[in-house]
């Protein structure tokens, strides 16, 4: 999740710099391209990094994220079609990626109903979801029309995913240390 994460502002950042340089019809075609490439990029790295991570784990945790990885597979082998298809636009990868943000919220609800820590890190999981959510519907609503604006909310949505990946990350990791502490205390 923490790679994930990294990618997903990295692209983000990177994509508001595409759209920054797009300012005459060189630059917006070179631009559209590249953006369409490294947003592909981005989803098959982290699909690899997804299944290395799955591998790692174990037979037995692999098929408790099944749905993950072949969400991830899936929109990584759909971005590498939308390369090899000679007509693919800034708007097919914007239905790409609020298909993959709709079920990445979808997951998200899931995650925040079964979340054992807090309850108010429980609150900020719904609202992060409900945000993923509201982003798979700009990402609708903006694929139509001009290619920078879809550009502008295909980056602002890439870096709210690296921000929610990172701080889910956080909160798992504080959920795992504080049973871990209260243990230490209880010994001394």
């Amino acid at each position: 999740m923490l790679t994930h994460g990294y990618t997903m502002l990295a692209l983000g950042l990177a994509l508001f710099y595409i759209r920054a340089t797009m300012t005459n019809f060189f630059f917006y075609v070179f631009g559209s391209a590249f953006a369409l490439l490294l947003v592909a990029g981005s989803l098959l790295f982290i699909a690899a990094v997804d299944w290395i991570c799955a591998a790692g784990l174990g037979c037995h945790q692999v098929s408790r994220l099944r749905g993950l990885l072949v969400m991830s597979t899936g929109a990584a082998v759909c971005s590498v079609l939308l390369i090899l298809y000679p007509g693919a636009t800034i708007e097919m990868v914007c239905y790409l990626v609020a298909i993959y943000a709709l079920l990445l919220s979808a997951g998200k609800f899931s995650l925040a109903k079964a979340w054992k820590g807090g309850g108010r890190e429980q609150g900020v999981m719904y609202l992060l979801a409900i945000l993923a959510l509201v982003f798979s519907a700009c990402l609708v609503g903006f694929a139509g029309r001009d290619d920078r604006d879809s550009l502008a909310v295909l980056a602002a949505y890439s870096l709210f995913m690296g921000f929610q990946m990172l701080l889910t990350i956080r909160f798992l990791h504080r959920q795992v240390v504080r049973p871990s502490n209260r243990l230490h205390q209880a010994s001394a």
